[in-house]
Parts: structure tokens; C-alpha cells; sequence
């Protein structure tokens, strides 16, 4: 078999990995016990005044199957849609499947067990896989392993999905005194051939009762490189004054060896930022904060920020200096109002001045933007979300946007 028709054949099994679980788990819990499902289903809508007739809609469905076959057993799925009508018309339209995983988890026993596909956020390890997720926690400590077929976002239900390997790695996370540490490992390999490899530490907690640290190293084993590095810090200098500092250094990951992990080097960005919120007068605050891109440009590369406001109401101004030495000023107001617990309504006004590039290159211009929105719940299991926002500037004298969604909670249970 030549390794085109292999590709073919794996991206097809891989395709119909997600209705086979889902299949599997509808038979056999109709065979052996009647699970208890809870989930939601929305429907998201997002039109534009510059195409009337063009309207975007993503349905999506998320829910729960627990007591599945096993009271330790339950089934875990979401899938979303899209569709592009125009002229009333649908012109594309596409499935994928997000989740679609079991769940093992015995009751007064320390192991977890996942099998199917699963999104992965453990240490460096970050994406799409199919395959078996297991974690065992002692006192203090929490081991996990997992392993599988690496995946795209999405498992797509009527296109081929790309064979893009597999993935294995480990995540160590322990309590040591005050703090919780973390060590983790990926490996990402396709054939014989090895894309990527990354491990990292981490580690956080409250070394002072008024000052909390954070602290991250993620290396690029590969190409000798740090992918992420970061410390943060957040201080309550006193009840009413909260301050708090990053200092990250962050380059692009690199799945593969190739011809741009050249410029990774160049890539890479390394920043700092600070912020401060002092509550002066019973619920009125004021903050300020600065964000600081360090580079080889001689001219400082910077943003920040200074507003005040209360809880429904905040008032602010913005500037920055971008990459390409253009200056930019803002203005912007939000307000958020709660009529009771089933209404709330949020607005909002955006004003900006000046270039995002040099002068002599690029002249300066202003921009509008202002937008009004809210949430009702009129039933426990259903809720409404309307936002509408108008744009103008010297390119498109005025546009409407509008995003609509509607979502729904149900439960086989009383």
C-alpha cells in the first residue's frame, strides 16, 4: 500500500472517529441503562449591513451522559455547524465534532480514565487528540498520561481530515507548601520522523498573604529554544489597592523542521506590563496600566491606559506607539445596567485618532464605533443575547453589524 492510499485511509477513519463513539455510546446505553443527559444548545447568528442578504449561523451543542452502561461511566460530546446563507440559500455549510470522549472515574478511587477525542491543555502539551488520557492523584500529587492520534481543532464529518501524526506526553503537578509546581513533557512525531518536543515548569501561589507569583519556563527541545517564558505578579498593597506586573518572553511554536525555524530568532517578542486599580470613594476606582514591546527599534514601542469608573460605568483613554511608528489616540466609554436577574443591557462608544503607521507613509484618521447590547433569560432554560454595533471612518462612511444568539439548557432530569 503506498503511502498516499495509507494517508487516505487513516484521514477517512479518522473522519468518522467521532460518529463512531457516539454510535457506540447511543447503542449501548438504549442496551443497558438510561443515562442522565444535561447539555446546551445555541445558535449563533452574525450579519453585516454591506451584504443584507448574507448572514452567517453556528449552531452548536454541547452535553453530558453520565451513568452510561456504569454509574462511573459517563460520555462527554459537542458539535458545532456552520452555515453561509445568501439569497435565503445555504452556500457552504460544514459539521465538526469539538469532543467526543468517555470518562471513567470510579468513585473513591484516585484514577481518572478518558478514551476518544479530547482537547489536551496540560503544561506545553496543547491541541487536538485522539486517543487515552489517564491521571492517578495521591494527596499532594497529580500524575498524567496521554497519548494518541494528533488531530486538527475540529474532526470535520464530511471532508477528509489530514493525517497530522500523533502525540504523547506527561504532566507532574504537586503541592509543595504554599505553592503548586508543574513539570511536563510533549513529543508530537509523524512516521519516524520527530516534529516537535517541549518541556516545561511551572509553578504559582501565594509566597506573602498580600503578594501572589507566577512563574513558566516552555522549551522548544527541537530547535533549542524557549517558547514561553513568563512572570507575573500580582500585590493588594492595601484593600483598596490592587497592583500587578508581567514580564513574558514568547516565540511562535514550530511543529515541524523547515526552512522558517531560521527566523524564530526574529519571531520571538519579549514584553512588560504593569497595572494599578485603586478604589478612592466607596465603588468609584481608577486605574491605569502600560504595556512595553522590547525590540531592536530605538524608539520605545508602547501602549497605555488610564480610566475610571464604577460598577456600571467605566470611562478611559488610550495611546500607543505601533511597529511601524504610528501614533494612535482614544477615547471610550462602557456602561452595563442589571434590571433584574433575568435582564441586563451593556453599551458602549469607541473613538480613535491618528496612524498606525509613519505619518509621511500613512495620513491620519478617526474612527467611530458604537455599540448597544443585552441578555434576558424570560425561562431558567433559556437565554437571549442581541448586540449591535455601528462603525464609521473615511473608508466605510457607516457599517451595521449585528450578532444574535439564543441558547438553551435541557436535562433529562427533574
Amino acid at each position: 500500500m503506498t503511502d498516499r492510499n495509507l494517508t487516505f485511509q487513516v484521514s477517512k477513519q479518522v473522519s468518522l472517529l467521532g460518529l463512531v463513539v457516539l454510535m457506540g455510546w447511543i447503542f449501548a446505553s438504549a442496551a443497558w441503562a438510561s443515562p442522565k443527559i444535561t447539555g446546551t444548545a445555541s445558535v449563533w447568528a452574525y450579519a453585516r449591513d454591506d451584504s443584507i442578504e448574507h448572514v452567517q449561523a453556528v449552531p452548536l451543542i454541547s452535553f453530558i451522559a453520565r451513568d452510561c452502561v456504569h454509574r462511573d461511566l459517563h460520555f462527554e460530546g459537542s458539535l458545532r455547524g456552520f452555515t453561509d446563507l445568501r439569497h435565503d440559500k445555504s452556500e457552504d455549510r460544514e459539521l465538526r465534532i469539538l469532543r467526543a470522549v468517555f470518562v471513567y472515574e470510579p468513585h473513591g478511587t484516585p484514577w481518572e480514565v478518558r478514551l476518544g477525542q479530547q482537547w489536551l491543555s496540560e503544561g506545553v502539551a496543547r491541541g487536538n487528540v485522539a486517543g487515552a488520557w489517564l491521571r492517578y492523584r495521591l494527596k499532594k500529587t497529580a500524575f498524567t498520561v496521554f497519548g494518541g492520534s494528533r488531530l486538527q481543532n475540529a474532526l470535520s464529518v464530511q471532508d477528509k481530515n489530514p493525517l497530522q501524526g500523533y502525540a504523547a506526553g506527561m504532566n507532574v503537578r504537586s503541592r509543595i507548601k504554599r505553592c503548586n509546581v508543574g513539570l511536563s513533557y510533549f513529543y508530537i512525531g509523524q512516521g519516524k520522523d520527530l516534529l516537535f518536543q517541549a518541556a516545561g515548569v511551572d509553578a504559582a501561589g501565594r509566597v506573602h498573604r498580600n503578594l501572589d507569583l507566577r512563574a513558566r519556563l516552555e522549551m522548544n527541545l527541537e530547535q533549542s529554544s524557549i517558547e514561553r517564558g513568563q512572570l507575573l505578579a500580582q500585590w493588594r498593597a492595601c484593600p483598596d489597592l490592587l497592583v500587578a506586573a508581567e514580564v513574558r518572553t514568547q516565540t511562535p511554536r514550530i511543529y515541524e523542521d523547515s526552512f522558517f525555524t531560521i527566523f524564530l530568532e526574529d519571531a520571538s517578542t519579549t514584553y512588560g506590563r504593569a497595572s494599578a486599580r485603586w478604589t478612592f470613594y466607596k465603588t468609584i476606582y481608577a486605574k491605569v496600566g502600560g504595556m512595553t514591546l522590547f525590540s531592536s527599534n530605538p524608539d520605545p514601542l508602547y501602549k497605555v491606559r488610564a480610566a475610571f469608573g464604577c460598577p456600571n460605568l467605566e470611562v478611559g483613554y488610550t495611546h500607543w506607539l505601533s511597529v511601524a511608528k504610528g501614533v494612535m489616540d482614544g477615547l471610550y466609554a462602557q456602561a452595563s445596567y442589571r434590571f433584574n436577574e433575568k435582564c441586563d443591557l451593556f453599551g458602549g462608544y469607541d473613538f480613535a485618532h491618528g496612524s498606525n503607521a509613519d505619518p509621511d507613509l500613512r495620513a491620519e484618521t478617526s474612527s467611530h464605533a458604537a455599540y448597544l447590547g443585552g441578555s434576558a433569560t424570560p425561562f431558567q432554560a433559556l437565554t437571549l443575547t442581541l448586540r449591535v454595533e455601528e462603525i464609521r471612518d473615511e473608508v466605510h462612511s457607516q457599517d451595521w453589524r449585528g450578532l444574535f444568539g439564543i441558547t438553551t439548557r435541557f436535562s433529562n432530569l427533574r
